[in-house]
């Protein structure tokens, strides 16, 4: 029982956050505690996203990939999943959303099996206008969820959630979404965590990588608030 605790704790030991070294300059402000991160961005944020992080994966890893967002207006909400695993509390998007009445417009988003997370909160709350997805797919339809604007950005060298894994996905997601692909990206390039277990050999710096993830996400936020 005593080994089993032992390798149930370093099971769960998170992916650390470490830093890239590419310039992830934030304009705003940011406040941490026992449950989140939240980026604001300077003067009134009209728009939010809500985004549960990968499994096991420090959520301080989505800062700077996520900053851009905040530049651009937004206000981010970083989850920290219970134990890590974003699947334990699928519903911990609501209580982030109500701390903030303010926001008119607001997206889930994730990372891997915090997409999925996203997922399942997006399609169980009518107030939740958008899905962003990093290297993610839902586990159940959401076909029906025509009023979702949905993107979906995945990496082309990724070995975990691959490109067939993606393609094989995509009637599970409204007809209307969109996919985007970094060419020569893979999944651990959807944070600032390092080096994953069996994913595929980069064939883009994560740099470039990042900007292309970045880009795509600050045009996502944008269309969330214009109309169609």
């Amino acid at each position: 029982m005593a080994l089993g605790l032992v390798a149930a704790l370093l099971w769960l030991n998170p992916f650390p956050h470490q830093p890239s070294g590419a310039d992830g300059q934030t304009s705003g402000t940011s406040t941490e505690d026992a449950i989140s991160i939240t980026l604001a961005p300077e003067g009134k944020a009209s728009a939010g996203i809500v985004f549960y992080p990968g499994a096991r994966v420090a959520s301080q890893a989505y800062q700077d990939i996520l900053g851009p967002l905040v530049n651009a207006g937004n206000l981010v909400v970083i989850l920290k999943a219970p134990l890590g695993i974003p699947l334990l509390d699928t519903n911990q998007a609501r209580a982030a959303m109500d701390r903030h009445p303010e926001i008119t417009s607001w997206a889930a988003g994730g990372h891997s099996l915090g997409g999925v997370s996203a997922s399942t909160f997006a399609k169980s709350n009518q107030d939740v206008d958008g899905l962003l997805l990093f290297a993610s797919f839902p586990a159940d339809s959401m076909a029906g969820s025509s009023h979702l604007k949905v993107l979906s950005i995945s990496g082309s060298n990724d070995g975990l959630t691959t490109p067939d894994k993606v393609a094989a996905s995509k009637p599970l997601l409204p007809p209307s979404a969109e996919f985007a692909t970094v060419v020569g990206g893979v999944h651990a390039f959807f944070g600032d965590y390092g080096v994953q277990p069996g994913d595929g050999e980069p064939g883009i710096s994560r740099e470039q990588a990042q900007q292309q993830i970045a880009a795509e996400s600050v045009r996502f936020m944008d269309r969330l608030q214009s109309p169609g």
